[in-house]
C-alpha cells in the first residue's frame, strides 16, 4: 500500500509540473489613443481676367450765346465789342469709343450759326463747323501714340503727331499727372499753299489738386515754328523771318459746389477760369506798316455756371444750365489787356454711355 501510495503521490507531482509548465499567460492589451492629424486644404483660387468689351459715348450739347456787354451800344467808344462772337449758336457732339484694349478714338464737332443779323456793322459772322479727331494707341503704361486731325471754320487744316509719355503720377496729391508729349505738326490754309507752318516740339500737360475744394490743369505747348512764307519784324517791313519760337502757357482752376443731390438729379453752382490761353512769341509781327501783333499777349476769363444733370438711365443723362464769361475779348496784348467784360450763355445737352 505504501509503495502504491508513493506511486500515485509521484505521478500527481509530475503531472502538475507538466500543467504547469504548458501554461501560457494571456497578453494584456493597453488602449491606445489614436490621433488622426487633418492635413490643410488648400484652395487654388483662379482670378479671372474680365473679357474685354468695348465701350464708349456719345455726347450732344446746344450752347445759345447772347451780346457780350457793350457790344452794339453806339455810345460807348467800342460799340463793336467782341465782333464775330455775339449771338451766336453751337451744336457740340462729341463721341469716344474704346476699340481694343489698346487703340481708343475720339472725335468732337462743333457747328457754329448766327442767331441774328442787323446790317452789315453787327454782323455776328460765327459760322462754320469745326472738327477735331484724336487716335490713341497704347503701347504700354508708360508710351501712347496719338494723331490728331483739326478742321476750322476758315477751312485750315492740321495734322500732329505725339509720342505722349506718363512721366508722373499720384493721384489726390498737389501735382498729380504729369504728361511729356514730344511733337510734329502741319498746319496749312484753306487754299492749301505756301502759307503753311511746320511746328517741332513738345506739349506738357499737368494736373493737380489745391485746398479749399480746387482743382487746377493746364498744358504748356513748347513749339518751334517754320513759316512756308516771311514775316516781318520791323514796323517798316523789313527784317523778314520764316521761324520763331512761340510757347503759350494754359492754366485752368474748377470749383464745383453741390447745391442739391438725390439718386437722379444734381443741381451744382461751378467756377472755372485761368489762361486761355498765354503766349510769348519771340516776335513782333507786322502784317502791314506800323499794324503790329504783339509777341506777348493773354486772354484771361472766369465762367461763372447753375448747372443740373438729371440721370435718366445709368447710361443716358441730360443737363443743361444758364451762365456767363467775364474775359478781356479784345485787348489781349499783355501791355495794354484791359477792359474785360460779360457775356451771357445758355446750355442743353444729352449724353449716353455704352
Amino acid at each position: 500500500m505504501k509503495k502504491l501510495a508513493l506511486l500515485l503521490g509521484s505521478l500527481l507531482v509530475v503531472g502538475t509540473a507538466v500543467q504547469a509548465k504548458e501554461a501560457v499567460v494571456a497578453p494584456v492589451e493597453v488602449a491606445k489613443e489614436v490621433v488622426v492629424v487633418a492635413e490643410p486644404v488648400v484652395e487654388e483660387v483662379v482670378v479671372l481676367t474680365p473679357e474685354f468689351r468695348p465701350t464708349g459715348y456719345v455726347g450732344l450739347e446746344y450752347r445759345a450765346y447772347g451780346n457780350t456787354e457793350g457790344h452794339g451800344d453806339k455810345k460807348a467808344s467800342n460799340d463793336t465789342w467782341n465782333k464775330g462772337y455775339n449771338n451766336y449758336s453751337r451744336l457740340q457732339t462729341t463721341f469716344g469709343v474704346a476699340a481694343t484694349e489698346n487703340f481708343s478714338l475720339e472725335g468732337r464737332i462743333r457747328d457754329y450759326n448766327d442767331l441774328e443779323r442787323n446790317d452789315d456793322r453787327y454782323v455776328n459772322s460765327k459760322q462754320g463747323t469745326e472738327t477735331r479727331l484724336r487716335a490713341y494707341y497704347k503701347h504700354n503704361d508708360l508710351f501712347t501714340s496719338r494723331v490728331e486731325y483739326k478742321d476750322t471754320t476758315s477751312d485750315a487744316q492740321s495734322f500732329e503727331y505725339q509720342a505722349r509719355l506718363n512721366v508722373y503720377k499720384n493721384e489726390g496729391a498737389l501735382l498729380s499727372k504729369v504728361v511729356f508729349a514730344p511733337k510734329f505738326k502741319h498746319t496749312m490754309d484753306s487754299e492749301n499753299g505756301g502759307a503753311y507752318k511746320n511746328t517741332v516740339g513738345a506739349d506738357i500737360e499737368y494736373a493737380g489738386n489745391l485746398p479749399l475744394g480746387f482743382t487746377w490743369d493746364g498744358t504748356i505747348y513748347l513749339n518751334q515754328n517754320f513759316y512756308g512764307e516771311e514775316f516781318y519784324t520791323n514796323a517798316d517791313l523789313t527784317n523778314n523771318k520764316d521761324k520763331a519760337f512761340e510757347p503759350e502757357v494754359e492754366l485752368y482752376l474748377y470749383r464745383t459746389f453741390g447745391l442739391y443731390a438725390n439718386e437722379k438729379t444734381t443741381i451744382d453752382f461751378n467756377f472755372e477760369g485761368g489762361y486761355d490761353p498765354y503766349t510769348f512769341a519771340q516776335y513782333d509781327k507786322y502784317s502791314e506798316k506800323n499794324v503790329k501783333t504783339e509777341k506777348t499777349d493773354y486772354s484771361l476769363y472766369a465762367l461763372l455756371t447753375l448747372d443740373a444733370e438729371y440721370k435718366v438711365t445709368e447710361s443716358f443723362a441730360l443737363n443743361g444750365g444758364v451762365g456767363a464769361e467775364y474775359r478781356n475779348w479784345d485787348n489781349t496784348a499783355q501791355s495794354e489787356a484791359s477792359d474785360w467784360r460779360w457775356q451771357p450763355v445758355a446750355y442743353a445737352g444729352m449724353k449716353v454711355t455704352f
